[in-house]
């Protein structure tokens, strides 16, 4: 069997397959594991989505994942023996990290590979912690805790997974620190936040000795967001019934482009979303996050999310979301090319095996 054959099988394959399978013989492990080949002929993965359903929002988040038949499936976090008694902080790119207020203790955990893992206590209190994690450049990850605030500026303490320790650092951002949000996104070794009103700040997490500030295009209004999307910075807001998208073409002083506007009354009509039970009801949608890769955004309509090609102009994917999602409140999606990467993050960690 060649190559492009045994791709187009395994392309069809779940995530959990393709990691145990690169234990069958070391021709499928050598292709599996060249991610700048498979990487290209598969495509992107909806690791999970965290949901509450109205009225329950105090209840616990639920957690699910979509299935090759573009159902959405319930999935348990039972492999992580702490989950009860753990919070979840942030999730970046496929992992979770999660605080244990009876253990004061951060775990890092893979849904995807069931595996976890317990970090050092750091030497001073968290303020705000953030995960960073970029399964396409590296299988090392970053925890990144705001332990005080400057006028223009933070303290952080650090923890990378190849050195198992945490690093004190200081960031000056040149914004005053009452203007941060908590909107970030991580990829290419850069955390992003925005700033109010019109700035996003970017902090380099290899060193920590560069901050920049970028001026977006237009102010934050109601659900900005920042992302990557085709490889470049990208930022959305909504305006009334639309949504628009910008690109920034260089992030070193580069301009904001128009990728698009999109009509919200538009998506729900291609797309059927009209509430069946209550047609009646107000248009209802969400920006959930922006392709990795290409330039698509995906959004959620009411008992569906929404694939739509900026390019194209195309609504190209949906998954079904079931009459009881209809009322869920949505609030984090991952979406993530493979990535031998993410098999090998936490290679050393306790949890299940890849190759059961």
């Amino acid at each position: 069997m060649d190559d492009d054959l045994l791709v187009e099988i395994l392309t069809r394959l779940p995530l959990k397959s393709l990691f145990r399978f690169k234990c069958v013989c070391k021709a499928w492990c050598r292709l599996i594991s060249n991610d700048d080949y498979l990487r290209r002929k598969l495509p992107l993965i909806t690791s999970a989505i965290f949901y509450t359903l109205e009225p329950d929002l105090i209840e616990e988040p639920r957690y699910a994942c979509t299935s090759s038949d573009g159902g959405l499936g319930g999935c348990s976090l039972t492999f992580f023996p702490f989950h009860q008694s753990s919070t979840i902080v942030d999730v970046c790119n496929g992992l979770l990290l999660c605080y244990s207020s009876l253990l004061s203790a951060f775990h890092v955990l893979s849904p995807a590979t069931r595996r976890w893992r317990k970090l050092p206590k750091p030497s001073k209190r968290s303020q705000r912690s953030i995960m960073a994690f970029d399964p396409c450049n590296s299988s090392e990850f970053k925890v990144v805790s705001f332990t005080g605030w400057a006028e223009q500026g933070a303290e952080l303490e650090v923890f990378a997974s190849n050195t198992g320790n945490w690093v004190e650092h200081q960031v000056h951002w040149g914004i005053h620190s009452d203007a941060m949000s908590t909107t970030m996104c991580f990829f290419d070794t850069t955390l992003y936040i925005l700033a109010h009103p019109n700035y996003v700040v970017g902090i380099d997490v290899t060193s920590f000795d560069t901050c920049f500030k970028i001026e977006l295009p237009e102010p934050i209004e109601h659900e900005a967001r920042i992302g990557k999307s085709g490889g470049c910075l990208c930022y959305t807001h909504r305006d009334g019934d639309q949504l628009k998208i910008w690109k920034l073409r260089d992030s070193n002083g580069g301009k904001w482009v128009v990728r698009g506007v999109i009509s919200i009354p538009w998506m729900v009509e291609r797309s059927h979303c009209y509430s069946t039970s209550c047609p009646c009801l107000p248009l209802q949608c969400k920006f959930m996050a922006f392709h990795p890769q290409r330039e698509v955004v995906y959004l959620w309509l009411r008992g569906k999310m929404v694939g739509y090609d900026v390019n194209e102009g195309l609504v190209e994917e949906a998954y079904e979301l079931g009459k009881e999602m209809e009322r869920a409140h949505f609030f984090q999606i991952w979406l993530f090319p493979f990535s031998c990467y993410m098999s090998n993050c936490l290679a050393d960690a306790q949890g299940s095996s890849h190759c059961v």
